[in-house]
This record gives C-alpha cells, structure tokens and sequence, in this order.
C-alpha cells in the first residue's frame, strides 16, 4: 500500500514539474515575441501612398515612381500640387530620407512627404501633411 502511495505521489510530482516547465516556456515566448516586436524585429503593415491619397487623390496625382525612387530608393512615388508622397520598405529607409529633406520633409512610418518642389502657403502645408498622416491615430 505505501508503495502505491508513494508511486502515485510520484506521478503528481511529474506532472506537475511538466506542467510548469510547460508553462515557463510559454511564458518566455510571450516574452520573447512582444520584446520583438517591439524593438521591430517584425515589421508592421507598411502603407502605400494610395491608402492615404485614395481614389480621388490619386487620380488627381502624378506617378513620378521611377524618376523619384532612382535616387531616393522608394517603392512608389506620386506627385500632387502639394508635394510628392513616397512609400519606402521600412520605416529607417523613410527616416533616412526625411532627415536628407529637412524641413522640406515629413515622415510617417514608411511615409515621406517631400515639400521642396513646390511653394506653398501655410493652410495647403497643413493640408498636405495633414494628409500623410490622415492614418494616424492621435488618441
């Protein structure tokens, strides 16, 4: 009988063990995966110009891809009257660019507004970065 006990508690002890190792490991994971993410070892959605411009504003756009991502080495460039919108394959790429531009240049995400073709008053340099980040979320 105490050898029956004793087995028994031994099984127990086992599955427990099991169990938690089961659980530390799960656990390190979740770790691991939201500490990637957030440091942007997995990349998040990345935007194209036309999910900001929409139907209209591409329609009224000019696509200058391929004399703008020569140089720049974007993915997609469209020309408006307020400015030229490049999409880049990452968000460093992007910053890269907008720093190179100045304050002629505005950046969200993978987003560059560049400004320096064109004159324009303050409300349409409002609307036009207003625009780019048209997808951001402000709350």
């Amino acid at each position: 009988m105490a050898d029956i006990r004793a087995s028994v508690k031994g099984v127990d002890q086992r599955r427990r063990s099991r169990v938690l190792v089961a659980l530390l490991l799960v656990a390190s994971l979740a770790v691991v995966g939201v500490a990637g993410w957030y440091v942007g070892l997995w990349p998040g959605h990345r935007f194209a110009v036309a999910d900001l411009l929409g139907d209209e504003g591409t329609a009224s756009a000019v696509e200058v891809t391929e004399q703008r991502c020569i140089s720049a080495g974007c993915l997609e460039a469209w020309k408006t009257e307020r400015g030229t919108y490049m999409s880049f394959d990452s968000d460093g790429e992007a910053e890269h660019w907008a720093t190179i531009l100045g304050d002629e240049g505005r950046r969200w995400k993978n987003l560059v507004l560049d400004m320096h073709d064109v004159q324009l008053t303050f409300e349409q340099r409002r609307d036009a970065i207003e625009t780019l980040f048209s997808r951001h979320d402000w709350s």
